[in-house]
């Protein structure tokens, strides 16, 4: 079979764009107690999860609610979250080849992410056509997405995903649907070809691609069938760099659920707002961005650790990642970070112009190796749009501890 699984976390980083913090030239701190606060003025000078607890996860009740997609999980004062593991999913559609659509979805489900972990794995199936005039060789053409998702407070954030289009076969002629293969569409210069082979009328092609079109649309009612027929306190689903879009049928999420206390894989926590920041944890750096928004520009906040505690080097290790890796950027030790002294801010200089890169950079002594934050960010002649995107950065900033 070939699979196309799409790792849309890693993909997603260079799709929302590059980040940092830059202030408005009125607003200037001391570098030398830096702590919830960082800024930068034209002249350049700086002036400045998901918890992971297993044992919340182990608390956490199920609330029951009447299934069904026309149902939806009831609003209560008092709020019965999920318990885990989460019930496996099936497609609970009304349709009259949902039967078919439930045995692909478990079919891809099992061949696309095996044994990898998630909370929650789904299959959007979107059938165009079902030829069911032999039973034991049933044809269904479609497009099948499928998403990883881990549960945060009450929101499905996806992980991975991809995109499945084909025609499935299915013998029909035991007690359940059984999906004995898929012809799947080919990839790049293939695609064309394979697409016209296997959706061999025009009505078809275009029923395909209108599936495409409405991928999320789809993903949210498949959503919604499941919480439903489940009973789970479930209210939205948010996939990398963009806002959490609501679950039809759903209780509307409350401000609390919107905020994430995460624990990071650097030795430190932090909070931070999933309408506003979203979070992508790599094999060598925790890697925060902004949510896609007019209000406020593009950032990038990445933490790490820099084993090298020779300075030139790790600064040079640290410019050898930027965007541009030959910007002018002005250093200043023994400043203060999160109420840390002795450690080294790294900093690009104003004025800036619209759309210039901003660059903040902090390296942080800490058990013979440095924790690095490395900021960047666009920068905005707009002064509500770039004061929006500082203010999200001071907070994220603020609400950073650093363990012993």
């Amino acid at each position: 079979m070939k699979k196309r699984l799409v790792l849309a976390m890693t993909a997603a980083i260079m799709a929302v764009g590059i980040a940092s913090c830059g202030k408005t030239p009125s607003t200037v701190t001391d570098p030398n107690e830096i702590g919830t606060d960082i800024s930068t003025e034209t002249e350049g000078a700086a002036q400045t999860n998901e918890s992971g607890d297993e044992s919340a996860k182990d608390t956490q009740e199920t609330q029951v609610a009447e299934a069904g997609s026309e149902s939806s999980v009831e609003e209560t004062s008092e709020i019965s979250y999920p318990t885990f593991p989460l019930p496996e999913y099936h497609y609970y559609g009304p349709e009259d080849w949902a039967d078919y659509g439930d045995s692909i979805s478990q079919f891809l489900i099992e061949n696309t992410f095996g044994e990898s972990e998630a909370d929650l794995q789904i299959c959007v199936p979107t059938v165009v056509k079902v030829d069911d005039s032999n039973p034991g060789d049933v044809k269904v053409w479609g497009e099948y997405m499928v998403y990883a998702y881990q549960l945060v407070n009450t929101t499905l954030q996806g992980t991975s995903g991809g995109s499945y289009g084909g025609v499935a076969h299915i013998d029909a002629t035991g007690e359940s649907p059984l999906v004995t293969g898929i012809d799947f569409l080919e990839d790049g210069s293939d695609f064309d070809p394979s697409f016209k082979k296997l959706f061999d009328t025009k009505e078809l092609q275009d029923a395909y691609l209108e599936a495409c079109d409405n991928r999320d649309q789809y993903q949210a009612q498949a959503l919604s069938y499941y919480i439903n027929q489940n009973g789970l306190y479930i209210t939205q689903y948010q996939q990398y760099g963009w806002p959490p879009v609501s679950i039809p049928n759903a209780p509307t999420t409350r401000e609390e659920d919107q905020i994430i206390y995460h624990v990071g894989n650097f030795e430190y926590t932090t909070q931070y707002d999933m309408r506003k920041v979203c979070c992508l944890e790599l094999e060598d750096s925790d890697v925060f961005s902004g949510v896609i928004c007019d209000d406020w520009n593009d950032f990038l906040i990445s933490i790490y650790f820099e084993e090298d505690m020779n300075i030139e080097n790790a600064i040079s290790n640290l410019r050898s990642n930027l965007f541009d890796e030959t910007v002018e950027l002005t250093r200043q030790d023994d400043v203060t970070f999160l109420g840390k002294s002795g450690c080294t801010l790294l900093m690009s200089e104003g004025p800036y112009k619209d759309g210039d890169m901003v660059y903040v950079n902090y390296f942080v002594p800490k058990n013979d190796r440095y924790f690095v934050v490395k900021i960047s960010s666009t920068y905005s002649a707009d002064e509500a749009k770039q004061m929006a995107t500082d203010e999200i950065i001071e907070a994220f900033l603020g609400n950073m501890e650093l363990k012993n």
